[in-house]
């Protein structure tokens, strides 16, 4: 499977919902963004798009702190498809 290296950016509304997108360094262009319902969410999110549990950890405190983190990173092709929006048929 294809790494897709990019950038991951991560921001935290008021009332506590957590925001993601992964924007790839090549390819991009129709990025959409994957919202978690609270923090809690957020990090199972990170977990599941390859960061190791005490990465996710860490950028859970960061967002916590500042509301917004962003890191590079690579991904597998299926994880930064779920950050691409695809127009219905």
């Amino acid at each position: 499977m294809a790494k897709i290296p990019g950038g991951l950016i991560v921001d935290m509304f008021p009332d506590g919902t957590v925001r993601l997108v992964f924007l790839a360094d090549i390819g991009g262009g129709n990025e959409s963004p994957v919202n978690a319902k609270d923090l809690d969410a957020a990090e199972v999110l990170f977990m599941t798009s390859g960061l190791t549990p005490e990465r996710a950890a860490a950028l859970r405190n960061e967002v916590e702190r500042n509301k917004v983190a962003n890191m590079d990173m690579v991904v597998d092709e299926e994880i930064a498809a779920k950050f691409r929006y695809t127009k219905p048929n």
